[in-house]
């Protein structure tokens, strides 16, 4: 956030007055993992209108009701490469995607029974399911914003004029009013960036919230909607997204963007400050960084277990090694608990970095010494290497060890790499290493040196202790 808080340019979405009303300076980020887990920064508490990210979420609840050919009848699926308010039809008179606002304009209308007049209660019960879906994704319950929907709804005037269109070309069945104001209440629902990470998560674990444990979409519309995103998400700037950053995305005017890493993570960013194509500028710039910095892209080549974890276990079953006096064995049958072995494996990104790293916190009062095995990981990327490193920092500022098994000197060579003035400034540390030189921490070809090396530091901290204790004179 650091790199991007100074950019202050862009402007608010002042064609709607309450929206011209927000903090431009506004800022927060937000990341949720594949567990639930969620890391934020900034203004996590500000809560602002969801806006054009509410259009994936419901054409997944219109795909899960009506299925995908019926869906793909009325809407398309192909990138307009015009801005998102544009009247955009294919030959069919379809909507060209659900992302611009003809196609969730349409989208929103087909939730609505199919007769030129809906009554209001109609319109209320059908956004209770809008709102008891969106709830779901992101686990908790959300809330309309009345003066954003009122000020939407009065100054809506081309929105009402792409309505009246779809509705000229026969391809919009229920109540032009109905459906425009189905579409302004949804768009005025109220969220905050770990709420927009936390529904991008549930995207990517192919619709199951991962705070929650509830499947709220079925995998097969999760697919769709990460498709449909990739391309069509971020309006006429799709291109040089996916090729920069390389994340499933829907932007907002509202100043929110949420991304998406399949299978590892969603991504939350909010600041208000527009750029010419609608989307958040210190948004993009965000997402742009993190992409870049730990390795998020989706077409990154390395693919993860889905289980970085092999095992997790203790020395309780594992001989104590040799040449220790028969008073240094009884200390280390006592403390065999306190030395814990992490095996990883697969290959090694952020997500599964992140994952592991966290497992050894949560554990850190509980053992004195954690020995990460990395033997049965085959590639391991820039970021995941400086994330093992990191190891050593968190550990030994707890007054603890960190050993790594790694036949192969991966991190070895990766502390090269990091001292090349060529090649440093690229690792992309996370924020939380940032500032931290990195030195070798007790490095070992083989298990067995490695275990020497944890029962050699308990048996030295022993030692220490014995003699701090000693009465003095």
């Amino acid at each position: 956030m650091a790199t991007c808080a100074g950019d202050t340019s862009g402007e608010v979405a002042g064609y709607i007055p309450e929206l011209a009303a927000v903090d431009p300076d506004g800022y927060a980020l937000a990341l949720c993992v594949h567990d639930g887990h969620v890391y934020a920064q900034g203004d996590t508490d500000t809560a602002f209108t969801i806006q054009s990210i509410s259009k994936p979420l419901t054409y997944a609840l219109v795909l899960s009701r009506l299925g995908t050919a019926a869906t793909d009848a009325k809407i398309g699926v192909e990138p307009s490469g015009e801005a998102f308010n544009e009247v955009s039809v294919d030959e069919r008179r379809r909507p060209r995607n659900p992302m611009i606002n003809a196609g969730a304009i349409l989208t929103a209308s087909m939730l609505l029974p199919p007769v030129k007049s809906v009554d209001p209660g109609t319109v209320d019960r059908v956004f209770g399911d809008i709102v008891e879906f969106y709830s779901a994704c992101a686990g908790r319950r959300l809330a309309l914003d009345e003066s954003v929907y009122r000020s939407e709804a009065t100054t809506g005037s081309r929105n009402r004029a792409i309505a009246y269109m779809l509705d000229s070309f026969g391809v919009l069945d229920t109540s032009v009013e109905a459906a425009l104001d189905l579409y302004y209440r949804q768009c005025s629902l109220t969220v905050t960036a770990a709420d927009l990470a936390a529904i991008g998560a549930t995207i990517a674990d192919g619709g199951v919230n991962p705070r929650t444990g509830r499947q709220v979409m079925s995998h097969e519309v999760a697919q769709r909607l990460l498709s449909v995103m990739t391309t069509c998400g971020m309006y006429d700037g799709a291109g040089d997204w996916v090729t920069s950053v390389g994340l499933p995305a829907k932007s907002g005017v509202g100043g929110g963007i949420m991304a998406v890493l399949p299978g590892q993570l969603g991504i939350g960013v909010y600041s208000p400050r527009l750029d010419q194509h609608g989307n958040s500028v210190r948004g993009v710039q965000t997402c742009r960084e993190l992409s870049t910095n730990l390795g998020l892209h989706m077409f990154n080549v390395a693919r993860e277990a889905p289980s970085t974890l092999r095992a997790v276990y203790d020395l309780a079953d594992i001989e104590i090694g040799a040449g220790w006096s028969d008073r240094e064995r009884i200390y280390l049958r006592s403390c065999r608990d306190r030395v814990r072995v992490y095996e990883l494996q697969g290959d090694l990104t952020f997500g599964g970095a992140e994952s592991a790293l966290r497992r050894i916190e949560a554990d850190l009062d509980h053992i004195d010494v954690a020995i990460v095995d990395i033997s049965r990981i085959g590639v391991i990327d820039p970021v995941a290497r400086t994330m093992v490193l990191g190891t050593k920092f968190v550990l030994s500022s707890r007054g603890k060890r960190g050993i790594l098994v790694d036949p192969d000197n991966v991190v070895r060579k990766s502390v090269e790499l990091y001292r090349s003035d060529s090649v440093a400034p690229n690792l992309g540390a996370p924020e939380q290493l940032r500032g931290f030189e990195p030195t070798l921490p007790h490095v070992h070809t083989t298990m067995d040196v490695a275990l020497f090396d944890a029962e050699e530091f308990l048996l030295k901290r022993a030692r220490d202790e014995t003699v701090t204790d000693a009465p003095s004179d």
